[in-house]
């Protein structure tokens, strides 16, 4: 049995998930498509054409100009791993990294003009948002936390855009310290779908040690109204100026994106 430390998805889920993660390091070929692998889909690269045209509908409503000046710097995020693609408005790109560059969109509009030197991101999958958002953002360090066998997933792939890759930081869920200074903190999901006190754990290692927050929160799991209620409590203690109502997942009406700023 692998150790999920707190994770809270389906068990059998959580354990595919890190098995098929293991394959794609060690196996090449398995690497090579692993974006179209079942196996992985069941957590991950799963978002629908359909969802991407959501995603697509609120980018070019905020930043089509700015979408189109980066677009192939965007789409280097489907070279690798095989993904499932489509066109939107004659352009081909993955509804995945349509999803990553309209949290990109919303963490540019919630920076404004503010220098971001460090980022932290929990549960970042294969890489990429962090690939995706180093088309806009030019941060000094991104420090990556994740399950173990995420983080070689992220090494791998993240190995291939060499220059990014000098400028982050990976860290194994289960050797994390506290982290001070965080520009940005980052969770889509993965913090919601840890149990509470996992969830405390970041938040005193990390969260609180942060300028801006932002946390896409699912609404699916176990406890997690009342988590969430814990999480936004905390941070309007210490001091964070609370937005949930301006930013919202097209993946799950019920989702939340948590925005908090000091």
């Amino acid at each position: 049995m692998k150790e999920t430390y707190g994770w809270s998805v389906n068990f059998n889920d959580s354990q595919k998930y890190i098995d098929i993660c293991q394959q794609i390091v060690k196996n090449d070929e398995v690497f090579s498509n692993f974006k179209c692998n079942s196996e992985y889909n069941s957590i991950l690269e799963h978002v629908s054409f359909e969802l991407g045209q959501e995603y697509f509908g609120y980018i070019k409503n905020v930043g089509e100009k700015i979408y189109n000046e980066n677009y192939e710097k965007f789409i280097e995020n489907d070279i690798i791993g095989n993904p499932k693609k489509y066109f939107y408005d004659n352009k081909k790109i993955s509804p995945t990294t349509l999803r990553y560059i309209k949290n990109t969109f919303d963490l540019s509009s919630i920076c404004e003009q503010e220098k971001v030197c460090k980022i932290v991101e929990v549960g970042g999958g294969y890489g990429g948002l962090c690939k995706t958002l180093s088309v806009l953002c030019d941060f000094d360090q991104y420090i990556s936390v994740d399950l173990p066998e995420t983080i070689e997933l992220q090494k791998k792939y993240l190995k291939n855009f060499s220059e990014l890759y000098s400028k982050i930081k990976f860290i194994p869920c289960n050797q994390l310290n506290d982290i001070f200074d965080v520009d940005i903190f980052i969770s889509n999901y993965c913090l919601s779908e840890l149990d509470l006190g996992n969830q405390l754990n970041y938040y005193d290692k990390v969260i609180k040690n942060s300028k801006i927050v932002y946390i896409t929160y699912n609404f699916m799991v176990e406890n997690c109204k009342n988590n969430y209620n814990t999480i936004i409590l905390k941070l309007e203690e210490d001091g964070f100026e609370v937005n949930t109502s301006n930013y919202h997942d097209y993946g799950c009406s019920t989702n939340k994106i948590i925005v908090a700023k000091k």
